[in-house]
């Protein structure tokens, strides 16, 4: 009868284990599936939530001329996986962006928060798919990340920025740290 219990325990403790990983790899894979449509990210020193920058596209899967970027939060500290929309003050003052067509689906984008330096979202040219084309240490790149450290008296206030990605002609990795005047 022991043994029989044990055996039921050990097999139930299996069950849990494979049930969590297969949870976590559901929330995992979840980030995954936008990663063909996932231009950049934003991450913060004040906490581990990042800001996505997937290309937006319609059902046709057609670039939305009109809004070209989704812009949207996901959520890994209080209830990891969840997305949600930005609220109209994070989008206007912080996050959001403007875009400008530029011909044969290109787009030329702004960030609110940092209109000095141009993103371009373009279309690779062997059918690769979009990715941001950005000024980094001077070189072209493929942007993949911006990372945004807060200054230690005030979350609110930037202490500096740090732009990585990928140099477009040798393939190695750019980083840039700009520290705001």
């Amino acid at each position: 009868m022991l043994r029989r219990s044990l055996y039921s325990y050990v097999t139930f403790l299996s069950g849990l284990v494979t049930f969590a990983i297969l949870c976590s790899f559901t929330i995992f894979s979840e980030n995954a599936n936008d990663d063909d449509k996932r231009i950049f990210f934003i991450a913060r020193s004040k906490n581990a939530n990042i800001v996505c920058y997937d290309l937006n596209v319609d059902k046709k899967g057609l670039v939305v001329e009109d809004k070209p970027i989704n812009v949207y939060w996901i959520n890994k500290t209080d209830h990891p996986g969840e997305r949600s929309g930005l609220s109209y003050i994070q989008n206007k003052m912080a996050y959001g962006y403007d875009s400008r067509y530029m011909g044969k689906g290109n787009y030329e984008i702004s960030l609110v928060a940092f209109p000095a330096r141009k993103l371009f979202l373009e279309k690779g040219t062997k059918g690769e798919g979009y990715y941001g084309r950005m000024l980094i240490n001077g070189r072209q790149a493929v942007l993949s990340r911006i990372f945004v450290q807060a200054k230690p008296e005030s979350f609110l206030k930037v202490a500096w920025i740090e732009l990585t990605g990928t140099d477009m002609e040798n393939g190695k990795t750019l980083t840039e740290r700009i520290i705001p005047e």
